[in-house]
């Protein structure tokens, strides 16, 4: 058995294998990934994908395992020790994972626990809920209208996007995506993903990622004005313009999820969509050796 290191070039091989979804970030600049491969094999045999934060900062660099996908401990041995010689290089001084809890999973928690995870059951990140789920509650059945100043995505013009995106990344607000610094404008959905514009400038954005599935995954849900309730108005505004977008133009079981991510600006959305609860799974953490 051996890895090859998954990115722009290799992912095209083993995206029908891994699904969609799953190769959908790499590429990005915090992802990394393994695929497990055998000689006289069609198809790969495991996978891991994970992400890096606190990397610019070279300080308590941690790694966020996404998926990992592997039949037995022979497997789960040889993609870990490219996974650690990885990481080494990357500085990560702990190492998180997070599963479905499901009964098909419980084979891969116990992989996992030898591999040095601490695993518990614990509620997981992600909130998904259907589309007709939240055209149902009272307060988008209430909407206001649209406002003046809000717009699709797909108005803003470049050199805007990079000055709002650099002023978020200077405040430290880049929702639940690290590099939010180095996606292009085209990586959230141009006409669901939306900003708030008055004559002070640009005051808000509402951004969302389409999965390949179809699932529209917020990212970015943020107001730059200092008063709070003049923040939960313009985000207010910005999901009243989303949804409403979405009840013209997408089908009632789209999946919106939401990635707390332990990000703040999200309690508003968390306690506006039904079911806030994430799924269960199991989740670990490893401390790793430092050199």
């Amino acid at each position: 058995m051996y890895t090859v290191v998954l990115d722009e070039n290799t992912i095209g091989d083993y995206a029908a294998y891994i699904g969609e979804d799953t190769a959908d970030d790499i590429g990005r600049t915090f992802f990394r990934g393994l695929i497990l491969l055998e000689e006289g094999r069609n198809g790969p045999l495991g996978w891991m994908i994970w992400e890096l934060r606190n990397l610019e900062a070279k300080q308590h660099v941690e790694s966020y395992i996404h998926w990992f996908e592997a039949e037995d401990q022979d497997e789960a041995d040889v993609l870990f020790l490219r996974y650690n010689e990885m990481i080494a290089e990357d500085g990560v001084e702990t190492s998180h994972v997070s599963i479905p809890a499901t009964k098909e999973s419980a084979k891969t928690r116990q992989i996992l626990a030898e591999q040095g995870f601490d695993m518990l059951l614990m509620e997981g990140d992600d909130v998904a809920v259907g589309l007709s789920e939240i055209l149902n509650m009272p307060v988008f059945k209430k909407s206001p209208g649209q406002s003046d100043f809000v717009h699709s995505l797909e108005d803003m013009p470049l050199r805007n996007f990079r000055k709002i995106i650099t002023k978020l990344e200077m405040l430290g607000q880049k929702g639940t995506c690290e590099d939010l610094g180095y996606l292009p404008k085209s990586y959230f959905e141009k006409n669901v993903s939306c900003y708030y514009e008055d004559d002070s400038g640009i005051q808000g954005v509402l951004l969302f990622h389409k999965s390949p599935s179809g699932s529209l995954c917020l990212k970015v849900m943020r107001a730059v004005t200092g008063d709070h309730k003049e923040t939960t108005r313009i985000l207010m505004q910005l999901l009243f313009y989303a949804v409403g977008y979405m009840e013209e133009n997408y089908p009632d079981n789209t999946r919106i999820i939401v990635d707390r991510h332990n990000d703040s600006a999200f309690l508003l959305a968390e306690k506006l969509f039904p079911r806030g609860f994430g799924k269960p799974v199991y989740g670990g953490i490893r401390m790793e050796k430092q050199e």
